[in-house]
């Protein structure tokens, strides 16, 4: 006699293999937090991306396109369809899917400022340096007071960096100041020596850019 358990756990198994997206790469996101977040997702090129709520302590996978490229953030005490704090620094999880080689290029980026601590890490794959490797920045820098970004009520929502705060060709690594040029500055050096490989401004990717062929990529915010 047929067990109907075994039927249906096939059937269950065939049902999420049929619904699964084709042809994408999982980017699981997990919030270890101490309270929920507003998550939020943008497509490169695109003016605007979507948001969703994400407690304390849970995940979400979002499935992307095999060449998709863009970043991925979060913010504490906001939720709603829109990013409540837009504009404000955020640490970003950033992605290049299907690059040079065939591989999935990615970073932590604090070029902009940053606000969470945040961490990447591949889901298949052998780590070797930069090949493979798990950015991160589990320990947050002090944020000097110039460089403190704040809401309506005075709370401290994120850390800008040095081009954001004061819009400088030498901090942002523009005009007289461009590639080749432009060297870290006293702000970047901070964050660097906290969180060693993770962007700290813009001509900072020899020591920031990973690499990787991967099943597919988890993004954790207050990683242990």
């Amino acid at each position: 006699m047929v067990n109907i358990i075994t039927i249906l756990s096939t059937l269950a198994g065939m049902s999420a293999v049929m619904c699964a997206p084709t042809n994408s790469v999982p980017i699981t996101v997990k919030n270890n937090c101490k309270s929920s977040v507003q998550l939020n997702q943008l497509t490169n090129e695109q003016s605007y991306g979507t948001t969703s709520d994400l407690a304390a302590g849970s995940s979400t996978t979002i499935n992307v396109a095999p060449t998709w490229g863009g970043r991925i953030w979060a913010r504490e005490g906001c939720s709603g369809s829109a990013d409540c704090h837009s504009g404000a620094p955020a640490s970003l999880a950033e992605f290049l899917m299907g690059g040079a080689a065939g591989k999935d290029y990615y970073d932590v980026s604090f070029v902009d400022g940053y606000n969470l601590p945040i961490s990447i890490s591949t889901n298949s794959g052998s780590e070797d340096g930069y090949e493979c490797g798990a950015p991160a920045c589990s320990g947050l820098p002090d944020c000097p007071k110039e460089l403190q970004e704040t809401d309506s009520d005075g709370k401290v929502i994120g850390c800008k960096s040095a081009c954001s705060a004061f819009s400088t060709d030498e901090y942002c690594c523009t005009g007289t100041y461009g590639r080749g040029v432009c060297d870290a500055n006293k702000y970047s050096l901070k964050v660097k020596a906290a969180c060693p490989n993770v962007y700290t401004y813009a001509n900072d990717d020899s020591t920031s850019m990973y690499a990787c062929q991967s099943t597919g990529y988890t993004v954790t915010f207050c990683p242990a």
